[in-house]
């Protein structure tokens, strides 16, 4: 029995030390649709299906994950202390796959802003950004063009810095740094009850400071911790991990109180935790993590999870492009749900544009980030962004019967530029790209000015 259990055990380490798992990529595509969904759909359909259950879980989800790979990516470098872990080829790739992206963003967002605004940027401060969020909160990672799911941004970069600290805690001690994800995570939550428990909080200062812990990575740290704990190993039948077992029905059964019955634990009257991610949620998603680990396999062939993995790998960029998308959605209508109660069969045909919009565009972000060559990427990067605004800027000027003449042009070369590549079967010269990028900004500047795109605003 010994000798079965080591050669389990064996196996299962060597099945972790490949470079990635389809599991991983497929749970990750799939909780992207669920992030998109969630941002475009009102909680007054949300509220009624259940979403507690499975659409809710994608943040969760994305949080073990995030524990999940960072421990086997350290667990492949070999690294055991602090100072292998916190060393420059670490920080470098992290500037490159989350801070380079987001700056990029940040820049764009804001020029596409404020063209939308009337290049006014009190204007932009106040309804895009305003009075939601406050100045310190531009400070943690949010955009001054707001879009929903921008407050995950903050997270993710705080992450960076926290990661290796607790990985280096789990070789150590692995079991009391679990625990400690949960008692560290547990007493934020009773710090900002103790100091920001009021409901609704008595100023704008206050519900700024609730949005730092709120978008902070220790109010999240259990979940992370529970993703860190796979790594070391993910049998959901293995003795190491029976405990998730209870866990999972603990929050099963919080869950399906807080969904179905309005349960909500509360002192004195006011509601002891904040948001709805938190230490009573998570066991539930890691339990499902786990699942799917076990039943998906872990390498298939063939196209369908080829585009998965894609899809997964892509998932951060496609974030990202839905922040700025529905940015310039709420921009225009002032909410970026655009399903709610009583919409029409029409809206379908809405839905399945928006998922492809950010789904390609997210896309073509990551694969642009993959070329080698900083000056083709910046060419690619123009082209991407300006096709993909000029797309949303069509979409909103059809709802009153015109577009003009540069706009259908740039929508023209976006559907002519991949089919040329399909033909020539081989990269533009830089120079080619770089003549046709001058046309495409050429033609976006026309636009901006023949419609004056901030009347945007008054559609």
């Amino acid at each position: 029995m010994n000798e079965i259990y080591l050669i389990d055990k064996n196996q299962e380490i060597l099945r972790e030390e490949k470079h990635s798992f389809f599991q991983v990529s497929f749970l990750k595509a799939v909780m992207i649709f669920l992030v998109i969904f969630d941002h475009i759909v009102t909680w007054n359909i949300k509220s009624s299906i259940g979403a507690a259950l499975w659409e809710r879980i994608s943040i969760p989800v994305f949080l073990i994950i995030m524990g999940f790979n960072i421990g086997l990516s350290f667990k492949r470098s070999g690294a055991s202390t602090l100072k292998e872990l916190y060393t420059k080829d670490y920080f470098k790739s992290k500037i490159k796959r989350y801070i380079i992206p987001f700056l990029i963003l940040y820049g764009v967002s804001t020029i596409i802003g404020l063209i939308m605004y009337g290049f006014n940027w009190v204007n932009m401060y106040n309804n895009q950004y305003a009075p939601d969020h406050g100045i310190i909160n531009l400070f943690t990672g949010f955009f001054v063009f707001w879009g929903p799911g921008n407050w995950f941004i903050p997270v993710l970069l705080q992450s960076i810095l926290i990661m290796p600290l607790l990985y280096y805690g789990f070789t150590k001690y692995p079991k009391l740094t679990l625990i400690l994800c949960f008692v560290i995570e547990i007493l934020i939550q009773l710090i900002v009850f103790t100091f920001l428990g009021e409901r609704p909080l008595p100023s704008w200062e206050k519900a700024y400071i609730l949005t730092v812990f709120m978008t902070s990575i220790p109010f999240y740290l259990s979940a992370v911790g529970l993703g860190m704990w796979f790594s070391f190993g993910h049998n959901f039948r293995s003795k190491r991990n029976l405990f998730i077992w209870i866990l999972f029905l603990i929050s099963l059964t919080y869950l399906i109180a807080y969904q179905f019955f309005g349960f909500r634990i509360k002192i004195n009257g006011v509601q002891l935790l904040r948001g709805d991610y938190h230490f009573l949620v998570f066991p539930y998603s890691a339990f499902l993590f786990l699942v799917v680990m076990a039943l998906l396999p872990e390498n298939p062939q063939g196209k369908f999870s080829r585009a998965i993995s894609l899809i997964g790998k892509s998932t951060y960029h496609i974030l990202l492009i839905q922040i700025f998308g529905l940015g310039m959605v709420f921009a225009v209508g002032g909410t970026h749900y655009i399903v709610d109660v009583g919409s029409g069969p029409d809206i379908i045909l809405d839905v399945i544009v928006v998922y492809t919009i950010f789904i390609s565009a997210g896309i073509l972000w990551y694969k642009i980030d993959q070329n080698k060559d900083i000056l083709r990427r910046f060419l690619y990067y123009i082209n991407l962004f300006i096709v993909f605004v000029s797309l949303f800027f069509v979409i909103f000027l059809a709802k009153i019967s015109w577009v003009p003449i540069p706009l259908l042009i740039i929508i023209i070369y976006a559907i002519a530029a991949p089919i040329t590549k399909f033909i020539i079967k081989k990269p533009l010269k830089t120079r080619t790209l770089g003549i046709m990028t001058a046309f495409l900004v050429l033609n976006f500047v026309l636009a901006a000015l023949y419609i004056g795109v901030f009347s945007l605003m008054s559609i």
